[in-house]
């Protein structure tokens, strides 16, 4: 038999493990609700990444035909351009302040310094790039099959010591039969000694202004040559004009050497 104490313990027991019980249940239900909360996540996750996968989907035919012609006009367009620039002393078309007939840029006259920045030179890059890039696609002309709708072209230019690069942006909506598809990134470099040149011809000039003696510092011009590994050519254009022309026999475009050409007063 249980006496009274031992019920008044039997009951305070059965509290006890009701409250343990209780205790337990709410602890089950806390794991179950973080279960499915990671369940949940996970799930999310699932679908985000199944989301960027899909995205990068491969080139259908359609886009890469168009993609391979626009890249090889890219090609082409900034060799052709990096090539010009080098003739003309960092600029595509002449500037005002040339040489009559043969119009080449003067870096010093009257004694001023109008050397273009390596920036000015990369804008100049950049402008003409897009200008040969849209002659070349000729509006498409020779995919009469696709419809397609063109957005603002845009470039940027970066002239390191060695290379020469260019991205662009030109968004391209390409349609045909019921295929849709978009392009717009693009870019391109050749492996010419632009950057190296440069700060040779920079060099050369900055010495001449801070010796301002009359002529050409010949000595300065071929130490700069040796330790740039480049050839130097220089000619009398009149009493007061020389041209000079730097070659580059490590930079070749189109099998040709690359060539910086520019004239002091």
């Amino acid at each position: 038999m249980i006496g009274k104490k031992g019920t008044r313990a039997l009951t305070l027991d059965i509290n006890k493990i009701g409250k343990r019980l209780s205790k337990s249940k709410r602890s089950q239900l806390t794991i179950f609700i973080i279960i499915a909360i990671l369940i949940i996540a996970v799930v999310a996750l699932f679908f985000v990444f199944r989301g960027g996968i899909q995205k990068e989907k491969p080139a259908s035919p359609e886009t890469a035909e168009i993609n391979s012609f626009v890249q090889e006009c890219l090609d082409d367009s900034l060799e052709e351009v990096v090539f010009r620039i080098g003739e003309g002393g960092g600029y595509y078309f002449p500037p005002k302040i040339s040489t009559p007939l043969l119009e080449v840029p003067y870096y010093i006259k009257n004694n001023k310094n109008l050397m273009p920045t390596k920036q000015d030179i990369e804008n100049e890059i950049s402008r003409y790039v897009k200008r040969e890039l849209v002659l070349c696609i000729g509006n498409f002309a020779q995919f009469p099959e696709y419809e397609i709708t063109k957005g603002e072209m845009t470039a940027e230019t970066k002239i390191e010591s060695e290379r020469v690069l260019v991205d662009v942006k030109y968004p391209l909506t390409i349609i045909k039969d019921e295929t849709k598809s978009k392009i717009e990134d693009f870019n391109s470099e050749i492996p010419v000694r632009l950057g190296i040149v440069y700060d040779a011809v920079a060099e050369f000039v900055g010495q001449e202004l801070e010796t301002g003696v009359e002529g050409t510092c010949v000595s300065c011009l071929a130490d700069i040559s040796v330790k740039k590994d480049l050839y130097a050519s220089v000619f009398d254009y009149d009493n007061r004009t020389s041209i000079f022309i730097i070659s580059d026999f490590n930079s070749k475009i189109n099998k040709e050497e690359f060539v910086y050409i520019f004239a002091n007063e």
